[in-house]
């Protein structure tokens, strides 16, 4: 061997002279995400490479042998270099699956969790026999929530939908997911705080706000790509939800109902809130996928 091209057997530039195929581009980057300590290195790398190929997931498998092109692997190791440096994998594809809709998201919004679906299940079950209800969703981020309410009940539901948040890039965001979905007639973005500007009356009031305290967002780095705006709900977690109940019964229509996302250890201290500002309403608390109480919901009692 020529003094100067010194190779160990299968190091990088040995790598990139051999043409990569599907199987081997998905092994090497599951392995790189497994370094890294992803939590989900075989799916992500998989995902990854389905964007850039742009096929599900059974094309992929059937085209497992074929050769890669030099320009897309390229891409490929820029995607997995992002994910192991901890980007989220719906950041660097531009978009995250939330109750069966594609909804676009970048840095800037927070990337909708399954978890948040529950709360979506309850709300429509909920609105199914109140087909003009009046709805908002606070901190519609992306506006999935809103959004996925209107495509799921479809047109025979004729209510009114409005998605509120106070940061410009998650109401952008949240517009161009309404203009995909073709909805731009039935739903409503405003950007403004809470319910302070808001007069009602409201029929139901759907929230996903921030939550975590400052400790749980530092020990969590999968959280550090997304904005702090959509997490951190001060030194309790309680700041920005407490902000919400104390102003929701000025709002809220007799028989109407809130449903909040919380952090489970938030339980007792979320439903002694509800209690103070709605004496009178039935709490219930939904369990997540992992059994954790992950929502509150209030129901009040119709007058008369």
């Amino acid at each position: 061997m020529p003094a100067g091209d010194a190779r160990e057997p299968g190091d990088a530039s040995t790598a990139r002279e051999r043409p990569a195929t599907n199987v081997s581009a998905l092994r090497a980057g599951r392995a790189a995400l497994e370094r890294a300590q992803v939590e989900a290195p075989g799916l992500d790398a998989e995902v990854l490479l389905r964007h850039l190929l742009g096929v599900d997931r059974a094309a992929l498998f059937a085209r497992l042998q074929e050769s890669l092109a030099p320009s897309v692997h390229a891409a490929y190791r820029d995607l997995i270099e992002a994910r192991a440096g901890g980007k989220p994998v719906a950041y660097l594809i531009g978009e995250r699956e939330f109750m069966g809709l594609d909804f676009a998201v970048r840095p800037g919004v927070l990337i909708p969790r399954p978890e948040t679906e529950i709360l979506v299940e309850w709300a429509i079950a909920w609105l199914r026999d109140r087909p003009g209800a009046r709805v908002v969703d606070v901190g519609t981020g992306s506006g999935a929530i809103a959004l996925s309410l209107v495509a799921i009940l479809g047109p025979a539901w004729q209510g009114f939908l409005l998605g509120v948040d106070i940061s410009p890039d998650a109401i952008e965001i949240a517009e161009t997911n309404r203009a995909r979905l073709g909805l731009e007639e039935r739903v409503t973005f405003v950007r403004a705080s809470l319910l302070s500007w808001l007069e009602g009356p409201i029929d139901l009031i759907l929230a996903n706000l921030p939550y975590l305290r400052p400790e749980q967002i530092a020990s969590n780095p999968e959280l550090a790509a997304e904005p702090a705006l959509a997490l951190a709900g001060g030194p309790d977690g309680l700041e920005v939800i407490e902000r919400l109940i104390r102003d929701a019964p000025r709002v809220l229509a007799p028989g109407g109902a809130v449903g909040l996302e919380i952090d489970p250890g938030q339980r007792d201290a979320v439903l002694g809130l509800a209690r103070i500002a709605f004496p009178e309403a039935e709490m219930r608390v939904l369990p997540d996928l992992a059994g954790l109480d992950r929502h509150v919901v209030i129901q009040t009692p119709r007058s008369g």
